[in-house]
């Protein structure tokens, strides 16, 4: 979905459009205890908010934050066959993007094979940028996981998102 003009806020809340020549990948994962099922999702962007890919895949893991770590894989495979070279990776697990945006942080053992497996595919990229982002700014790509996680959308999308999730695009692109 693309929209002429998206509007800009200052809200941290807000999903925000990356500058012109680079994409965002909002990433995101939700997980339940009581069967270790998770669903994992991505979202990826251009300025203009126009969704150039997304994906989401119902999976099973034994902890979150190896489902959100997951979903970071996802998204730098997707960006890298579309031969996308510099990138924004948005989510909102602080965990998974300060094992990646701080070179000092040891990760979490439970994803620190993931996380060096995401570092094994950078070098494909001429920038990628970590951003963490509160929940309210991530919410095209949770949509997308509770959606994954009820069944009702199990796919690879590029230029046409699922229609349940028009409206958050559009919403994003002209926040209220």
């Amino acid at each position: 979905m693309c929209c002429n003009e998206p509007r800009r806020s200052t809200a941290s809340k807000l999903w925000h459009p990356p500058p012109p020549n680079v994409v965002k990948v909002n990433i995101d994962a939700t997980w339940k205890t009581s069967n270790q099922r998770s669903g994992i999702g991505l979202v990826v962007r251009n300025h203009r908010g126009c969704s150039i890919a997304g994906a989401s895949l119902l999976c099973s893991h034994n902890f979150v934050v190896k489902a959100e770590a997951h979903s970071v894989v996802k998204g730098i495979k997707i960006v890298r066959f579309l031969n996308l070279k510099e990138v924004i990776i948005e989510g909102d697990s602080q965990e998974v993007i300060r094992s990646l945006s701080t070179p000092a942080f040891t990760p979490n053992w439970k994803i620190l094979p993931i996380m060096n497996r995401v570092k094994f595919l950078l070098p494909a990229f001429d920038e990628v940028l970590w951003n963490w982002v509160p929940h309210e700014a991530n919410r095209v790509v949770d949509a997308t996981v509770k959606l994954v996680m009820v069944r009702l959308c199990y796919s690879d999308s590029a230029n046409t998102p699922p229609t349940s999730l028009f409206h958050i695009l559009k919403s994003d692109d002209h926040p209220n």
